[in-house]
């Protein structure tokens, strides 16, 4: 039996529409709620308590990525956070986990690992 995840997905906009990351989690059965700034990812947190994990993209808000980390966590200590980030090797921000950005496979293999959450449809 697989575990199903709420993931809020606090990422820059895509003109294109949809992320590759928004797709490969929605198709591994986890539900995604995205936010486009880092005010509004907070408040969806605090309206949306259910959620299981939080992903954060490092440019989002341009470089606000740690205000929006740091807010997540003053409202739920024990959130976990993953930061995507262009420079995986870059200071953490104070994310549970740091991955490249550009491989969104990566998301699945935390949340498989740490949450014994599928990883495939």
């Amino acid at each position: 039996m697989s575990v199903e995840l709420i993931v809020l997905m606090i990422e820059v906009e895509q003109p294109e529409g949809l992320s590759a990351r928004k797709l490969v989690l929605e198709t591994a059965k986890h539900n995604v709620i995205t936010a486009y700034s880092g005010d509004y990812g907070v408040e969806l947190l605090k309206r949306f308590p259910n959620v299981d994990v939080v992903v954060v993209h490092r440019h989002v808000d341009g470089e606000g990525a740690e205000k929006i980390i740091r807010e997540i966590k003053e409202q739920s200590p024990d959130m976990p956070v993953i930061l995507l980030s262009p420079h995986p090797d870059e200071d953490p921000l104070g994310a549970n986990y740091v991955i490249p950005s550009h491989e969104p496979q990566m998301i699945l293999e935390i949340l498989e690992r740490s949450f014994g959450a599928s990883g495939t449809n």
